[in-house]
């Protein structure tokens, strides 16, 4: 028995002729989606997992993570395909059909600022995007970060409701508290 799992080791490998990916292919093209779902973390993420409103965080080191939930429309139309060498590196990049906008507004007072105020225009992507400006959700990673543009009191936090307003009308809301932003 140990003798014919060790011809099967052997034989194994020479048997099967495995294709490794291209290092430097390029990436597919966008596929269409919808967007589905929203899910709200912040980062930093440390030992495995993104911080909480527990958790007390060096504002330098804290963004707010946006995780988009993508329902792919056609397949057919895009150049994902099975048998084709894709770099490594790729991550999914969508065409979200269905999204008109994304807002944050205040649940409670933060700073000078009063409950229930859209505070979408502190929050920017990594190109330097306000939130607020943001209308095109075409060649997006469903997975992005919006950095808070604001110097928040020392020892605060933000009680936030994330808005994903859809084209039909409908809406997706989650309510989240940040983790404590410590200034000093």
């Amino acid at each position: 028995m140990v003798m014919a799992g060790y011809f099967a080791l052997l034989l194994g490998p020479s048997c099967v002729e495995e294709q490794l990916p291209d290092l430097f292919a390029r990436c597919p093209d966008a596929r269409d989606a919808n967007a589905v779902d929203l899910t709200v973390d912040f980062a930093p993420f440390m030992n495995d997992r993104y911080a909480s409103s527990s958790d007390t965080v060096d504002f330098e080191d804290f963004f707010m993570v946006l995780d988009l939930e993508a329902e792919v429309l056609s397949e057919a139309s895009s150049t994902w395909t099975f048998g084709r060498a894709y770099a490594l590196s790729c991550a999914p990049i969508y065409n979200f059909k269905n999204i008109s906008n994304i807002a944050v507004t205040l649940r409670e007072p933060f700073g000078s600022l009063q409950a229930g105020t859209d505070i979408s225009y502190l929050f920017e992507t990594i190109e330097g995007t306000q939130l607020s400006e943001l209308r095109d959700f075409r060649n997006l990673i469903p997975t992005f970060g919006l950095y808070f543009q604001e110097s928040p009191e020392n020892y605060s936090q933000l009680s936030l409701r994330i808005f994903l307003f859809l084209r039909d009308g409908s809406q997706i809301l989650v309510d989240t508290t940040s983790p404590t932003l410590k200034t000093n």
